[in-house]
């Protein structure tokens, strides 16, 4: 039994051996596999780098370097002055479209004014069509109304020029149309030592239809109160032969 386990004891520590020494043999052929190669790309390097060295000229490279160089440079300057070219068309774009948007804002403005002077006008026009309607309204009102007066005043002409033919025949009245659509009575016969001295008073028509005297001579002091009086009861008749009675009493 003890023989057979250091049988099997020395037999596996030979495999192991035999292993090794493989092992070994192999680890030698790859590292000698990659020498072998390492060496040719050396050569190769070496053989690459003679050949370059070989053709080499520095005088032809320092001008292919001082040309490209120049070729450089040149392009730059281009781009520089494109650039700076750019850069003025930027600023005078940026000019030009502020001067616009002021002019616009400038026009808006003057629009805006335009617009409300527009409708200031317009508001205006409207006021003036109204006046002129109001106007045309009250026009025909007052041509109604100078209509009316006129024929009032036609008949109270009428009725004066009656009243006068009386009175004349009966108190020497005489009756005369002087300036200023304004009628002149004169009374004589009031005086028994003078018949012929005048007393007279002037007579017009008002604005609103009414008897007005203007004057009178010898002066009257109940002439006011005579025309009041004349105004209630619009009787012409008797206003003259109250005034013709008055005068009577300066005699």
């Amino acid at each position: 039994m003890v023989n057979r386990k250091r049988f099997t004891d020395q037999t596996r520590c030979k495999t192991e051996f035999k292993n090794r020494i493989i092992c070994f043999i192999l680890m030698d052929i790859f590292q000698e596999d990659a020498q072998c190669q390492l060496n040719e790309k050396l050569n190769e390097t070496r053989i690459k780098f003679l050949s370059l060295w070989e053709n080499y000229n520095p005088a032809g490279f320092k001008q292919k370097y001082r040309e490209s160089l120049k070729i450089t440079e040149d392009r730059c300057l281009e781009i520089y002055e494109e650039e700076k070219q750019m850069c003025e068309k930027i600023q005078l774009t940026k000019k030009v479209i502020a001067e616009q948007n002021a002019f616009l804002e400038k026009t808006e403005i003057e629009l805006q004014s335009i617009s409300q002077h527009c409708e200031n006008i317009e508001r205006q026009k409207q006021d003036v069509l109204e006046k002129i309607k109001k106007l045309k309204e009250g026009l025909c009102k007052k041509q109604e109304l100078i209509s009316t007066q006129k024929d009032q005043n036609k008949a109270k002409l009428k009725e004066l020029n009656l009243s006068a033919e009386m009175f004349k025949k009966r108190m020497g009245l005489e009756i005369r149309k002087v300036q200023g659509e304004q009628l002149q009575f004169i009374f004589r016969c009031i005086s028994h030592k003078s018949p012929e001295q005048p007393f007279t008073f002037l007579l017009k028509f008002s604005e609103e239809g009414n008897y007005e005297v203007t004057s009178c001579e010898p002066p009257l002091e109940c002439m006011s109160s005579l025309q009041e009086k004349l105004k209630e009861t619009n009787n012409f008749s008797a206003f003259l032969a109250n005034v013709r009675k008055a005068f009577t009493t300066l005699v």
